[in-house]
């Protein structure tokens, strides 16, 4: 085996670069084929299985620092589809989540959440591609470079090219969509993966939708609200990965005594660098303890050196430097609003990242947040209260992606956006929604001028500190605040501007805006901040907008 790798390695050393022919198809080898089962289901209850065929490969790409490199992957292909009893409907590039032990690899066999998608009774017909990634599968023991910038993209990507070229030498069908997917830090790698096609590779892969969740997309962000939460029981093991792999692969110089205390540096270098350990066993020791519990106060402390060189080696590394986002391509972007593993506030700064990219000429991107897969090229969903990043996150993430590989063909099923679908989404906005509604006979209107409250939005909302407080009673068993409830509907797409645009709408005529407009205006010229008035409401609202690190001017705040 040995030997073989030594002869690949050596035609590969022989080759043309990938960064001057990407035309070129790589080479790869089969390392192993086999014929395998996924399953649906947990703890050895299978609800429903699915045969496959799994075939594990080595091709040519490079090792997270530019060196010329051997990796691993593997192609699986349900055995219906392979045998042509169903028709491929595409391929799944899926970055692995996090892994340590050697066993975890995917081309050890084990099933990374796919087994979810492929196995539950929507059955998607598509074959899935995975890289091992740099340090497991036949690179295992050199390390891995975990959520380090943009160091697992390429093997993605070279991955995928060499997967294309073994489907095209058998004569097997690709299907018609291509999928970039990933939860946790899969989902971190993923989006590096789409980073690097937007920036080498567009005319030569183009992704119909990157399908991410749960990831720490902003590292920064990240770490500064694992150190909000420090002295609460939470889930840091990631932390300590991030820890281990910047302060290697960015030369920090940090020692493992001056970071963690005891028994936990002593153990630190065994969990992170033997691949004897699964990410559970160390959840298991770690479980119920404060991150103050762990690490020491050189890390927790800012003014610290080593917080300092931690902080910037993490901005330095961030995915969204140097990044041009290509506006063809589509997001679905998954995170739960309370995650306790992966703070939802870093994943939120993707969704920022995105919708404040402009176009050349500076018009409004098509990157705007919404649920609605065709009314945008940011699908979002963060509104599941949850701090379970594992089995619910997870589940829900595999489950979403699994509905949205079965919906593709049938939405698209001539070629084009099904005319009966499009026809429903046209108007699947805020306020195309309203509007349908009076269409079908709805007298909209009526109901929410009979509500009372002087008959426009800015009167019903005068009395915000009642309303805010009632709500807040009603919402406390669930662990939710009216903010909260202000956040998630921000994070899907529901915008201030919407819930104004279409209150305003039911609540006056056009004669009553404007009067309402022209109170407005006084109002704000002359505020008087008396509870219960709209001048008391709006200095509310630009309070916590501005707390909340809202731009006001894209807003556009109608006051």
């Amino acid at each position: 085996m040995i030997k073989k790798y030594a002869l690949l390695l050596l035609a590969i050393v022989t080759q043309t670069t990938i960064a001057t022919a990407q035309e070129t198809a790589p080479a790869y080898e089969v390392i192993h084929e086999t014929d395998t089962v996924w399953h649906f289901g947990t703890e050895s209850i299978f609800l429903f299985s699915r045969p496959m065929h799994r075939i594990d490969i080595a091709y040519p790409s490079t090792d997270p620092e530019g060196n010329d490199a051997t990796l691993s992957g593997y192609i699986a292909i349900p055995t219906d589809v392979l045998n042509g009893e169903q028709p491929c409907d595409g391929v799944v590039l899926m970055n692995h989540y996090t892994q340590m032990s050697y066993d975890g690899a995917p081309t050890r066999g084990n099933a990374q959440g796919e087994d979810i998608v492929f196995a539950n009774p929507l059955s998607p017909n598509y074959i899935q591609v995975g890289s091992d990634f740099y340090g497991f599968g036949i690179t295992e023991g050199k390390g891995q470079w975990y959520c380090f910038g943009d160091a697992n993209a390429q093997a993605s990507i070279d991955c995928l090219l060499a997967a294309r070229k073994l489907l095209d030498d058998r004569k097997i069908s690709q299907g018609r969509f291509l999928i970039n997917a990933g939860y946790s830090s899969g989902g971190y790698d993923a989006i590096a993966t789409q980073k690097l096609r937007d920036m080498k590779y567009r005319d030569v892969i183009s992704f119909d939708k990157t399908f991410v969740g749960g990831l720490p997309f902003d590292m920064e962000t990240a770490f500064d609200d694992y150190l909000a939460i420090k002295d609460q029981p939470g889930r840091f093991f990631g932390l300590l990965m991030v820890l281990d792999s910047y302060n290697r692969h960015a030369h920090l110089g940090l020692k493992t005594e001056e970071m963690l205390k005891e028994p936990w540096a002593s153990k630190f270098d065994e969990w992170m660098n033997s691949g004897q350990y699964k990410t559970s066993d160390i959840l298991d020791e770690l479980r119920h303890l404060k991150l103050t519990d762990i690490v020491k106060d050189t890390l927790l402390d800012r003014t610290s050196e080593a917080y300092k060189k931690l902080r910037q080696a993490l901005k330095d590394h961030e995915l969204k430097n140097d990044w041009v986002p290509d506006t063809t391509q589509n997001y679905m972007v998954m995170h739960l609003y309370r995650d306790m593993t992966v703070p939802v506030a870093s994943d939120r700064a993707l969704l920022t990242f995105l919708s404040n990219y402009k176009y050349e000429n500076g018009t409004s991107p098509l990157f705007r947040k919404t649920i609605i897969p065709e009314q945008t090229h940011l699908q979002t969903n963060f509104i599941l209260n949850s701090k379970d990043h594992t089995l619910l996150g997870g589940v829900c993430y595999y489950l979403g992606l699994s509905a949205m590989l079965t919906a593709l063909p049938i939405l698209y099923y001539d070629g084009e956006l099904n005319t009966h679908y499009a026809d429903l989404v046209k108007d699947a906005t805020p306020m195309g929604i309203v509007k349908t509604l009076e269409a079908k006979g709805y007298d909209l209107k009526s109901a929410v001028k009979g509500m009372g409250g002087g008959g426009d939005i800015w009167s019903a909302m005068a009395k915000i500190t009642e309303i805010t407080e009632a709500l807040d009673r009603y919402l406390e068993p669930h662990d939710l605040t009216y903010t909260d409830l202000l956040t998630m509907a921000d994070d899907s797409g529901l915008t201030l501007q919407d819930i104004l645009e279409i209150y305003t709408y039911l609540s006056s005529d056009d004669s009553t805006d404007a009067g309402s407009r022209q109170e407005r205006g006084s109002a704000t010229q002359q505020p008087q901040l008396v509870p219960g008035t709209p001048s008391f409401f709006y200095q509310q609202l630009e309070n916590w907008l501005h707390e909340n690190n809202f731009d006001l001017e894209s807003i556009q705040l109608p006051f």
